[in-house]
C-alpha cells in the first residue's frame, strides 16, 4: 500500500498543476493520503521498519492537496470569467495608437528590403 500511496502522490503532485485536470487529481491525492496513513499505521502496529514508501506517499499527497485546491480555484475563476471576446480591444489595447500601423511598416519597408537582399544574392 505504501508504493501505491507514493505513486498516487507523485501523480497528484505532477498533474495537480494543470487547470481542469486538477479536479480529477484531487481524488487521487485523497486516496494516496488515505493509503499512506493506513500503511504507516499498519506497519507501526506490526513494528516493521520499512515505512518509507508510506511516509513518502503521505507527504507527496499532503503537499499535492493544497496545490490542487489552489489550481481548482484558478480553474473555477477561468470558467466564471465573463470576458467577451469582442471586448478584448477595450480591455487590453485601450492605449493603442490607431494611427500607427505596424503592418504598414513591415510591408513597405522591411519586407521589400529583405526581398531585395535575396535578389542580389
Amino acid at each position: 500500500m505504501g508504493i501505491a500511496a507514493f505513486v498516487l502522490g507523485i501523480i497528484s503532485l505532477v498533474m495537480g498543476w494543470i487547470p481542469f485536470i486538477c479536479f480529477i487529481t484531487l481524488m487521487t491525492a485523497i486516496i494516496g493520503l488515505i493509503l499512506g496513513i493506513i500503511d504507516v499505521i499498519k506497519k507501526g502496529k506490526m513494528n516493521e521498519k520499512n515505512k518509507g514508501f508510506g511516509i513518502a506517499g503521505l507527504i507527496t499527497s499532503a503537499i499535492a492537496i493544497p496545490i490542487i485546491l489552489i489550481m481548482s480555484v484558478v480553474s473555477i475563476a477561468i470558467m466564471v470569467d465573463d470576458g467577451d471576446i469582442d471586448d478584448i480591444d477595450n480591455r487590453y489595447y485601450e492605449y493603442y495608437d490607431n494611427d500607427y500601423d505596424g503592418w504598414y511598416w513591415y510591408n513597405n519597408y522591411y519586407h521589400k528590403n529583405r526581398l531585395n537582399d535575396y535578389k542580389t544574392l
